[in-house]
């Protein structure tokens, strides 16, 4: 029982890190889209 909780634990730990990578690269797309400058909406 205590084995499996901690391997819940790591997955919600690593599915974290998967979302914050994503939103990294998407800030990044964000960037080389615009060509570095601020958007004007």
């Amino acid at each position: 029982m205590a084995l499996h909780d901690h391997h819940r634990e790591i997955k919600s730990v690593s599915r974290c890190e998967v979302v914050q990578s994503f939103v990294h690269l998407g800030s990044l797309i964000d960037n080389l889209g615009t060509g570095g400058h601020d958007k004007a909406y």
